[in-house]
């Protein structure tokens, strides 16, 4: 990334992109107009099973063959494993980056994800400004906040190529605009049902449901905004269509075979049935140990969602995971006889109304999350009854 020697080659590349877009034209026998001078193309990576991962990866994938250069464009956070904690203080950056094809490819082989590239049939003018653009971007660095919703891979993509179309239109004169479908029902749900659908369901799938809120519950978010799912956004460009043109290719380039994500033997499911018999062995077990375990755990929860509600966190918010999971029990714990009942039954009534939601094909929260819930309330039963 940082290589000087590749800097400059791009440098180099962008000015002569940069004349070709306001029309000067160096007198060196190549033709800066003709279709393939540059070539542009859509990259789309499988799921993975960890949490930054579960929709995949979209990117771009630029080549300009007279001069040789072949680039991945995408747009990456900081490297997330082991910093927790700097998600939450909200100190994690983003930005775009760029690495040869083969670099790109690899990685995501050795995690056994598939990668396939559809061609982007955009006008010459728009690829090489679109060129000119993402060099610009990678050259700034990573000094995006960090927002998974927002800046989603998908999502900057997407605006990524508007950009490059609008700038084209102002240096050129022209007029050229993508001209999208109508949009049918799939885009009537909010971005926590599509990260639902479309997410491998297990431990990254649970900790997204758990973290995301706020933005990701609207259900009245502009389509364009919602294509935050790279096979939603191929599957969308599909059916566009610019300067009279598909957009996007119906075939793809398998750049890499996916093996499919393991199954995982130990998911979010099991462990909240194990919390659940733990509560129900609790009712025959006249010892309150089981009861404080289950309380910590509640708490530790709890304290992480009303974290991320107070917080100015990227893509987090108010959740419906705050009515069963907050530190008021374990702070009122000592007068738990005064509103034990009342809450026990709130959470019933929340489990029931989530469950009856999901049946329905609304989704607010986890399975796991409705089993976990119910765990304390039949806890706070025992209180009633003890």
């Amino acid at each position: 990334m940082g290589d000087s020697r590749l800097r400059h080659i791009l440098l180099g590349l962008t000015v002569l992109l940069s004349m070709t877009a306001w029309g000067q034209t160096p007198d060196d026998g190549i033709d800066r107009t003709a279709e393939d001078f540059v070539q542009a193309g859509l990259i789309i990576a499988d799921p993975g099973s960890i949490l930054y991962t579960v929709l995949g990866h979209a990117c771009l994938h630029l080549q300009c063959p007279a001069y040789g250069m072949d680039y991945i464009f995408t747009y990456e956070s900081e490297d997330v494993k082991g910093k927790v904690f700097r998600f939450l203080l909200n100190d994690l950056r983003m930005g775009m980056f760029i690495m040869p094809p083969t670099d790109y490819v690899a990685t995501y082989a050795a995690e056994g994800r598939g990668v396939r590239e559809y061609a982007l049939n955009l006008p010459p003018e728009v690829k090489s400004e679109l060129w000119r653009m993402c060099d610009e971007r990678v050259a700034q660095g990573i000094d995006l906040e960090y927002d998974p919703v927002k800046r989603g891979c998908a999502i900057s993509v997407m605006h990524s190529v508007e950009d490059a179309i609008k700038s084209a239109n102002r240096r050129t004169g022209k007029d050229y605009h993508i001209q999208y479908p109508a949009w049918g029902a799939p885009f009537d749900r909010t971005l926590r049902e599509i990260f639902y659908d479309n997410a491998p369901h297990g431990w990254g799938l649970f900790w997204c449901m758990t973290i995301v809120g706020g933005i990701v519950d609207k259900p009245h978010l502009p389509h364009k905004e919602k294509l935050i799912c790279p096979k939603e956004l191929a599957d969308t460009w599909q059916q566009c269509t610019i300067d009279g043109k598909p957009l996007l290719s119906r075939d793809a380039k398998v750049l890499c075979e996916g093996e499919g994500i393991p199954r995982e033997p130990f998911t979010p499911l099991y462990a909240a049935l194990i919390v659940l018999a733990l509560a129900l062995l609790s009712w025959c077990w006249k010892r309150p140990y089981i009861d404080w375990i289950l309380l910590a755990l509640q708490t530790i929860f709890g304290c992480l969602i009303v974290w991320l509600w107070l917080m100015p966190l990227a893509a987090t918010g108010w959740t419906w995971l705050l009515i069963p999971f907050n530190p008021l029990p374990a702070l009122f714990w000592k007068w738990r006889r005064y509103w034990a009942l009342p809450f026990a039954c709130i959470i019933l009534i929340w489990c029931i109304a989530m469950a009856g939601e999901m049946l329905w094909g609304h989704v607010y929260v986890e399975w796991a999350h409705i089993l976990l819930s119910l765990s304390f309330g039949l806890v706070l039963f025992k209180q009633v009854r003890a």
